[in-house]
């Protein structure tokens, strides 16, 4: 396959690079600042997934880096694989506090990888994160078989965790981007994803690139994907790992950026997600990952404590941001009782909608709106847990599936109240 020489501009430095490398059917882009420790692991699972699954295929490493001041891009560069070096400029804010997803720009390290693999032509580009060390050979089979045999155009990852890790995505993201999209993916803004020859041409063409320091490049791609009516897969990976030092674990600040993201693309993209979706199911490749069922110290009492705060702490704020039936059924929930405590489906989802709303019309400054979510989503997952805890892991699939279930009923209250 011959490289293409129509696209975007690139920088100087990287248009050398590419005059001089050989025909290639295969990218592998790792996204990076500051992974010195970490890269040597990728690097090896990347090496090894080549080798076993994808022999004699012409692969390149693409390095989007946003300047780091170790030795990360020298580590990459002695991988063994044709290297391919793509410095960005990053926002000051996020080298001095890197958003959520670990790399400061990622935007336009996304968007010059996308350029990169434009230009070499290649029928498949795969994304990889830099500090996310459980990473393996069969990651890159499984994100890149689908996109290589089986037509996908976005490969996005679903990792196997504990039923109660990550409910910021299973009760928050997953469902809200599911409803906009119609497309449930398990973990949208998860970082590894597979894209084909098709979607990078798409991409590259497109005129509307989200601003780079926004952290909306992820869902926008999705949801673009999406709305075009390309073929969009999941594939089940196993564990997620990450080892990272600047990484936020501040659960206000990271819900503040992940849906903060989500309302930022329902903001600049109402055409990706207004009209009524087709919902179609997602193609997983892998075997099948139930939640782990090993027991788990969760404290639900804290949980619906901080969510008992919140209804007296932040009725200011909640009275701006919610419809005032939807307050009056949340003051309405029973706290006192922790066993009896529920939350139910229909009303997280409008909750979640009026959040959204108040975000698009600014009814009070968006950082404490967002903020102000937690006690909320507390409360949400603490009557998740209870209802759950004493059941097996296809019960708790069972009721996120629910969740899901509620925010595609409750999206036409979001549509009708967004103009």
């Amino acid at each position: 396959m011959s490289a293409v020489a129509a696209g975007p501009e690139l920088p100087p430095d990287v248009d050398r690079q590419l005059d001089g490398l050989p025909p290639t059917e295969l990218a592998v882009s790792v996204l990076t600042y500051n992974n010195a420790a970490t890269v040597p692991a990728v690097m090896s699972a990347v090496r090894g997934g080549l080798e076993k699954h994808f022999t004699g295929t012409p692969a390149v490493l693409i390095n989007a880096d946003a300047g780091s001041a170790d030795a990360t891009v020298d580590r990459l560069a002695e991988s063994g694989l044709p290297f391919v070096r793509a410095r960005h400029e990053a926002p000051a804010a996020q080298l001095g506090a890197v958003p959520f997803h670990g790399v400061p720009g990622r935007g336009a390290a996304l968007r010059l990888a996308v350029a990169v693999a434009r230009r070499l032509g290649v029928r498949a580009l795969l994304v990889l994160e830099a500090d996310v060390t459980s990473v393996t050979g069969e990651w890159l089979e499984r994100l890149l078989r689908p996109v290589l045999e089986h037509g996908a155009d976005l490969v996005m990852p679903v990792h196997a965790r504990h039923r109660y890790d990550g409910t910021i995505t299973n009760l928050v993201l997953a469902p809200l981007v599911g409803a906009l999209f119609g497309r449930r993916l398990h973990q949208p803004l998860s970082g590894p994803r597979a894209l084909s020859a098709r979607l990078v041409e798409r991409l590259t063409a497109a005129p509307r690139w989200p601003a780079s320091g926004r952290s909306m490049v992820d869902l926008w791609i999705a949801g673009s994907t999406a709305a075009d009516g390309l073929s969009v897969h999941e594939a089940r990976l196993g564990r997620w790992h990450v080892e990272s030092s600047t990484r936020t674990a501040d659960l206000p600040t990271m819900v503040a950026q992940t849906l903060g993201a989500v309302f930022a693309v329902m903001e600049e993209y109402e055409d990706l997600w207004m009209a009524t979706a087709n919902w179609l199911p997602v193609p997983a490749e892998g075997p099948a990952l139930l939640p782990a069922d090993e027991p788990a110290q969760i404290d639900v009492e804290r949980m619906v404590g901080a969510f008992t705060r919140g209804l007296r702490d932040l009725g200011t704020i909640w009275e701006h941001v919610l419809a005032p039936d939807t307050l009056g059924d949340v003051l309405s929930l029973e706290a006192d009782d922790l066993e009896r405590f529920r939350f139910p489906d229909d009303l997280w989802a409008r909750v979640v909608y009026d959040f959204a709303l108040g975000h698009h019309w600014s009814v009070v400054y968006r950082d404490h709106l967002l903020r102000s979510l937690v006690p909320l989503y507390l409360g949400r997952t603490a009557a998740y847990v209870l209802a759950t805890r004493q059941r097996d892991a296809a019960a708790a699939e069972s009721a996120l599936a629910a969740v899901a279930d509620a925010f595609e009923r409750e999206k036409p209250y979001l549509v009708d109240r967004w103009r």
